[in-house]
């Protein structure tokens, strides 16, 4: 199973712990049924959302990571939230990218270089849709006719006819749709977010298109070094957890399974009860926002404990490797 997510806890986290400190000491084994429940275990969170268009209606998506650090700082400057730079991304397969048009000069507007919004080439449930995204300049030619272009055919009629010209960068984006033409991430009923709210069934609490908000839900977990992390959920391959987490399924991302763009998050499939998607103890990411290896895509597996009541607090990647060399758990792809 593959995840599209993005670790906020650098941010977040900064404000609280960084670290954890457990009252259960590593490796002490725990009492059947003992439960695990992390303080702020699910906390609402406000995103900016971003405009452009696809096949000439409005799409709102959120910028939560890039390949390019340029490019990161720029969008952080520009919706004031964190985008995290991740240059794995730039390792994704082509077949696996949807494609973004951001216009370097034309008509003025909020696009990321001054000037229109940009044009993307799908929406979720177009067969060809990702919220990883190939970035294309697109760029007027002197004596050109300037207008505000909406689809990509546009583009590409405005390119054929001498116009303009378009240039592949190589850049890739995380640009999780969120509202569009005909749908929008599903929202949660319940939007009293406690240490005892579930994972599911969705993870969308607000969109408020004219505020240019989206309030989502921010898991928290443990990173690779046993700091805490604070994620969100967006989409996932196959239909089957996705339709589970309240999140798009996205076939496309199953074309990263095998690349280095998809990085392990170990969830837990038994153990000590807790705040996890599965009811068991909190997820363990590969990777923090500031390690080279860091991708939002994840790869996710599950840890199962061969004896349950013998189950112990994992905090970080160690724990996991040595447990899984004693015996103690398997480590399943989902």
């Amino acid at each position: 199973m593959i995840v599209t997510s993005s670790i906020l806890g650098v941010i977040i986290a900064a404000s609280l712990l960084l670290t954890m400190n457990l009252e259960m000491a590593q490796g002490e084994q725990a009492a059947p049924g003992s439960v695990f429940k992390l303080a702020r275990a699910s906390i609402p969170i406000d995103i900016p959302l971003a405009k452009g268009y696809e096949n000439g209606n409005e799409i709102f998506f959120i910028a939560t990571d890039a390949s390019d650090e340029k490019i990161a700082q720029q969008a952080t400057n520009l919706l004031g939230f964190k985008v995290n730079f991740s240059p794995l991304l730039s390792q994704t397969p082509e077949s696996a990218l949807s494609q973004a048009f951001a216009f370097t000069n034309g008509v003025p507007g909020k696009g990321p270089f001054g000037f229109q919004i940009p044009v993307l080439s799908a929406k979720p449930g177009d067969p060809g849709y990702s919220p990883l995204l190939q970035v294309n300049t697109v760029t007027w030619k002197n004596g050109s006719s300037v207008k505000e272009l909406k689809s990509v055919q546009e583009i590409i009629g405005a390119e054929k006819n001498g116009s303009l010209t378009v240039n592949k960068t190589g850049i890739v984006v995380n640009h999780p749709a969120i509202k569009w033409q005909g749908g929008e991430m599903k929202i949660r009923a319940d939007k009293n977010i406690t240490d005892d709210s579930t994972y599911g069934p969705a993870q969308v609490l607000k969109i408020d298109t004219n505020k240019m908000l989206v309030t989502m839900v921010a898991h928290r977990g443990f990173g690779p070094d046993g700091r805490t992390i604070y994620y969100i959920v967006a989409d996932a391959t196959p239909e089957m957890p996705a339709t589970m987490m309240g999140i798009t399924s996205v076939p496309f991302d199953e074309k990263l399974v095998g690349t280095p763009v998809a990085v392990d998050l170990f969830q837990f499939k038994n153990g000590i009860n807790g705040t996890g998607p599965m009811g068991f103890q909190a997820g363990i990411g590969a990777a923090n926002p500031t390690d080279k290896n860091y991708s939002p895509m994840w790869k996710i597996s599950f840890n199962e404990w061969k004896d349950p009541s013998k189950a112990t607090i994992l905090e970080n990647l160690d724990d996991v490797v040595a447990m899984q060399k004693s015996g103690m758990i398997t480590i399943t792809p989902a």
